[in-house]
């Protein structure tokens, strides 16, 4: 190993143990603060002076073993005395409207675990919900039973063509000679055409350049590609409120 290799290896070493130490000294401090802040605070449950923190803003009674939040039992609010009440992610005074930092918090990094497990099961509720409707509405969308009043007819194409004649209000010859000669689907294509505008950035679906003249099949030809691109990990399609749609660079 060269001399420059062993000075730099020395000096990650140094820093590593600098560090260590920072945390150590962090350590120390969060457990004196925290004994100075609950010294002779007693426990709401049994009265006795035995109270540890267990993690900012949560302590423990080594007495009756009773777990509560220190914060609205022992302060209040400097301004109007009012008992504070605990936030998303702070504590609040109800009278004065304002947020109050917590004594009791070293880091002053709160979890209400109580909110969140109330956040989560709303958030169940409404997918639920969505699901919910959104099966009502294909159901609502099925079209009726077809009972055919005919039985099929495999060994007559003239009846098909006079079937597909009707059906299209046009003798079948015709239809096929006034279809436009459409270009074949290339999804290579699509796929570079795509690649070339959306890395990193946000495209609106609609503002995409073509890659054929025809607009509609285009439009078709390239939401297929989007759809393969997104199963493929290439890009993501997002949807939002009103129906637009973006595509979003991995």
């Amino acid at each position: 190993m060269t001399a420059d290799a062993l000075s730099r290896t020395a000096m990650v070493e140094a820093g590593d143990r600098i560090l260590n130490r920072v945390s150590e000294l962090r350590d120390q401090a969060r457990r004196l603060y925290y004994a100075v802040m609950l010294f002779q605070r007693e426990c709401v449950s049994c009265g006795a002076c035995a109270l540890e923190m267990l993690r900012d803003s949560w302590c423990r009674c080594r007495t009756c073993g009773e777990e509560f939040d220190p914060t609205p039992c022992f302060q209040r609010c400097p301004d109007c005395d009012a008992t504070l009440m605990l936030k998303r992610m702070h504590y609040w005074c109800p009278q004065c409207r304002t947020t109050v930092r917590s004594r009791f918090c070293f880091d002053e990094a709160i979890f209400d675990p109580a909110y969140f497990r109330e956040m989560m099961r709303e958030s169940r509720e409404r997918k639920r919900e969505a699901v919910e409707r959104m099966r009502e509405m294909l159901a609502s969308c099925r079209s009726s039973t077809y009972f055919p009043t005919d039985p099929p007819i495999p060994d007559d194409p003239d009846a098909m063509d006079a079937a597909l004649s009707h059906f299209l209000g046009m003798p079948i010859d015709v239809a096929a000679e006034n279809a436009p000669d459409l270009p074949p689907f290339d999804l290579d294509a699509y796929r570079h055409h795509l690649l070339g505008l959306v890395p990193g950035c946000v495209v609106d679906f609609e503002g995409v350049s073509r890659v054929i003249a025809e607009p509609r099949l285009d439009r078709i030809y390239r939401f297929i590609a989007a759809i393969f691109m997104d199963h493929a990990g290439e890009l993501r399609i997002e949807q939002d409120a009103d129906g637009g749609i973006a595509l979003v660079g991995t």
